[in-house]
């Protein structure tokens, strides 16, 4: 006696270009999905200047997180401010939040926060630029203070013209980089 739901080897025969098929649908699924993400949840922007090296290079394009953000300490964010290069998108690095209170000693260029050192490996060397702002500086309420991690050249909240960025100014978190293609990769 058989069982129904036995086949015979016969019966099985292989599809042959199914796996390619299958392969190019994966493909196309996953740009789509990519795209839906940048456009619902995302934006793509380009770093200009020099202010974030090591860790983004001018010209580097990157994928934004626009919605459901909150920023935090460490988070590179992308923020526009209407008194600055045009109302540009500007790119760095939140060291402090608010309430917050910033300080740089600029002898060993060590950046404080709360009375503790900061260990920035992502930095392109010692913090020996103080800008015009005076420290210790305590973060407004519904601001952040941001640096660029080329510290030495970067226009930030240690100057007036930026100042601590008010979190309605935000545009949102820097996610990825998606070209160039040999530093793709997550921010």
């Amino acid at each position: 006696m058989t069982d129904k739901f036995d086949l015979d080897q016969d019966e099985i025969k292989p599809v042959r270009h199914r796996g390619l098929f299958d392969w190019m649908q994966s493909i196309v699924m996953m740009l789509l999905a990519g795209a839906l993400l940048v456009t619902f949840a995302g934006t793509s922007i380009a770093v200009q200047g020099p202010s974030m090296a090591p860790t983004l290079q001018e010209g580097d394009q990157m994928i934004v997180r626009t919605i459901f953000y909150t920023p935090r300490r460490g988070d590179v964010i992308v923020f526009a401010q209407q008194n600055f290069q045009d109302g540009a998108g500007i790119v760095k690095r939140v060291i402090a939040l608010a309430g917050d209170v910033v300080d740089l000693n600029i002898e060993t260029g060590v950046v404080y926060v709360n009375g503790v050192a900061l260990d920035e490996p992502y930095t392109s060397g010692p913090t020996n630029r103080a800008g015009d702002i005076g420290f210790p500086f305590t973060v407004p309420v519904g601001h952040v203070f941001v640096i660029g991690d080329n510290r030495n050249n970067s226009m930030d909240s240690r100057n007036r013209e930026i100042g601590p960025v008010d979190e309605r100014e935000i545009i949102g978190q820097a996610v990825a980089v998606i070209t160039p293609f040999d530093r793709m990769g997550f921010v």
